[in-house]
């Protein structure tokens, strides 16, 4: 069984919709909340060994060796800029209006600072060294996350997870994903990004209070990097030629799939948000 562990703001909702592309609707398991979790929690072992992925916001039940609700999985993930995974995190909760922090934050006028540095209940864990915890399994409790959790997520990266892909170089990471995960079918369109948000949405010393705080994503994401590199290194041309060829073939998808839309008078944008998760709000 493989386990996406998806961490918010590093196109796993992209990633997602091409993964319902390659995979039946009962060989897949989505946990996004908690509704979700206690369903799905109940499921019996027979039940569960008919099941090929689990996708959602969640932590694993063991690391090393990797479990989830006591059966092993093959975990993968993906990476993003520390910092510029919290300034997107940050504008797309102001921007999606079903998400259970949107009112909070528009009512009480969080700016971006206050988003990184609270400690009020609504933003714990937010602002500092998330993808480290999500990878460490370290407590989320300790706001003050151990500089040892920066060696145990760079251990379970290069050990316990089958693969990490890396945001900024999505279609790389897709075409190796793809065999990864035996998928054939990546054709695509960008689901929940944010459009429009000027470069100076976050102010340079903002941005650098938020470097400043994470750190330790900052050492993971080089690290995640570092294995990346390598694992394209080992493929040499041939994932160039690859990428290339699917990168031309799928701008061809987008433009049809735009045509028809645009024929058909669906919207495709809405408030910057491109196509929400799974086709409606959540």
């Amino acid at each position: 069984m493989f386990f996406f562990l998806h961490i918010p703001r590093t196109a796993g909702t992209t990633l997602n919709t091409i993964i319902r592309n390659n995979f039946a609707p009962d060989e897949l398991i989505s946990v996004y909340d908690s509704q979700d979790y206690r369903l799905h929690a109940a499921h019996s072992v027979e039940e569960l060994h008919k099941i090929r992925l689990v996708q959602g916001h969640l932590l694993l039940q063991s690391y090393d060796p990797p479990l989830f609700w006591g059966q092993p999985v093959n975990v993968f993930t993906f990476l993003r800029e520390p910092v510029s995974r919290l300034v997107s995190e940050y504008h797309f909760l102001r921007s999606w209006k079903a998400n259970h922090l949107y009112e909070w934050l528009h009512r009480e006028k969080v700016d971006f600072r206050r988003y990184i540095e609270s400690r009020e209940p609504q933003l714990r864990f937010r602002g500092r060294n998330f993808m480290t915890r999500c990878i460490s399994g370290c407590s989320l409790e300790n706001r003050d996350l151990p500089f040892k959790a920066v060696a145990v997520a760079k251990r379970h990266l290069e050990k316990s997870f089958g693969f990490v892909g890396i945001q900024e170089r999505f279609l790389e990471s897709l075409i190796l994903l793809g065999d990864f995960l035996g998928m054939s079918n990546l054709l695509h369109e960008r689901n929940n990004a944010l459009h429009g948000l000027p470069d100076d949405s976050v102010s340079a010393e903002d941005r650098a209070v938020a470097a400043e705080r994470n750190q330790g994503d900052a050492a993971v994401y080089r690290f995640a990097c570092e294995l990346f590199e390598e694992r394209v290194a080992a493929h040499g041309a041939s994932l160039t030629e690859r990428v290339e060829r699917f990168k031309a073939l799928n701008q061809r998808y987008c433009r049809i799939a735009d045509a028809l839309r645009r024929q058909s008078g669906a919207q495709t944008i809405c408030n910057g948000i491109d196509r929400p998760k799974d086709g409606h709000w959540r």
